[in-house]
């Protein structure tokens, strides 16, 4: 949500700005403002922050014109275009020119310029004054691990609900070095001063989390999301189904349930391509044969040769699992989008109820 909200704010902010001159030009009658460099400076200006926000296009179509690193850096051009913009709209606005709306324009860039530094520079430089440590790291499967981490020396453990994410910094003296990603925390908040994140190799950074060594150094930002049974109404019957590494918000929330002894009623619907990818496999099936939760675990397996369910989740399986009528349970939903895409309606086809159908995407 919170991605696709900055990214719907970008694109809206680039038609907006496009849109200005083109108006004005139509206005005019001519399209001298936009063709011709015969203009006062504070016009150039104004010309010059355009076609710096034109680079919003490499945003929208970011994965087919550039790698990460290039459309990364090239957000650095935001304070240009403040102040570039700032300088052209408080010299040629005549709407602008009455003391009140002076007033406000001053304080509304101020207010981004705060912003903006509070975002880039002082949080991270407060954070990286003060970072953890990686106790750990576990390999789970061929392709995830799990990073321990412990908080810095004098400082408390983070304070976070299960199936909430983290923003992750690694300090490892190599090309990711100081690159900020979000990843689910997957520990429970009931397990002690540290805290971990089970990732995937599943692109150029995380390919490297193997790599990750303990006493590396980490930033830490978190926790964020709502993605939590202990946030939303609690409940005595919960449906979860997840997709690959979507089992990560979830298992936190079954760790938490397990060490806090809820009273509850789980089924776990568990989409994997083969056995080999199946995340947390033993410990699901120790949280499942223990006292607390009452959780039952069905894996589904979409390749390869196994006894139990094949194929994809889909509505007849939940239907044989958890019967035809969902509107008595809380459901909660991890994973791809294309699985996102399938199973929302076919669950609210059965009668799921929308106010307790919670959902997570990896998207980006």
């Amino acid at each position: 949500m919170v991605l696709r909200f900055h990214k719907s704010m970008a694109v809206l902010s680039l038609v907006l700005l496009v849109a200005h001159p083109v108006l004005l030009s139509l206005s005019a009658g001519s399209w001298n403002l936009i063709t011709s460099l015969d203009l006062p400076w504070y016009i150039i200006f104004g010309k010059i922050a355009l076609l710096l926000v034109i680079q919003g296009i490499t945003s929208i179509w970011q994965r087919r014109l550039l790698d990460f690193q290039t459309w990364r850096v090239l957000h650095n051009v935001a304070p240009g275009i403040l102040v570039l913009v700032f300088v052209h709209s408080w010299m040629a606005g005549g709407d602008l020119q009455a003391t009140p709306m002076r007033v406000l324009w001053v304080a509304l860039f101020a207010i981004a310029v705060v912003a903006y530094s509070a975002h880039k520079f002082v949080g991270p430089i407060s954070r990286k004054s003060n970072l953890w440590t990686v106790k750990s790291v576990s390999q789970e499967t061929h392709d995830v691990y799990t990073l321990e981490f412990e908080p810095p020396e004098g400082s408390q453990p983070l304070q976070y609900n299960p199936g909430q994410f983290q923003f992750l910094t690694l300090y490892r003296d190599d090309r990711y070095d100081g690159e900020e990603h979000h990843f689910t925390i997957s520990s429970s908040p009931s397990s002690g001063p540290t805290h971990t994140s089970t990732i995937k190799n599943s692109g150029d950074f995380t390919a490297t989390i193997g790599e990750t060594e303990p006493g590396d150094r980490a930033m830490i930002q978190a926790p964020f999301g709502r993605f939590s049974y202990a946030i939303n109404a609690p409940d005595d019957r919960y449906l979860f189904i997840a997709g690959g590494i979507g089992i990560t918000p979830l298992m936190a929330m079954l760790r938490h349930m397990r060490d806090e002894g809820a009273d509850c009623e789980v089924t776990l619907l568990f989409g994997n391509k083969t056995e080999d990818d199946i995340v947390f496999r033993d410990e699901l099936h120790a949280i499942a044969v223990g006292e607390t939760p009452n959780l039952s675990v069905v894996h589904v397996l979409s390749q390869g040769q196994w006894e139990g369910e094949t194929g994809y989740i889909d509505r007849d399986l939940i239907s044989r699992y958890v019967g035809d009528d969902l509107s008595g349970m809380s459901i909660y939903l991890c994973g791809p989008e294309a699985m996102m895409d399938t199973l929302i309606p076919e669950l609210l086809d059965i009668n799921a109820n929308q106010n307790r159908l919670y959902s997570e995407r990896f998207w980006l």
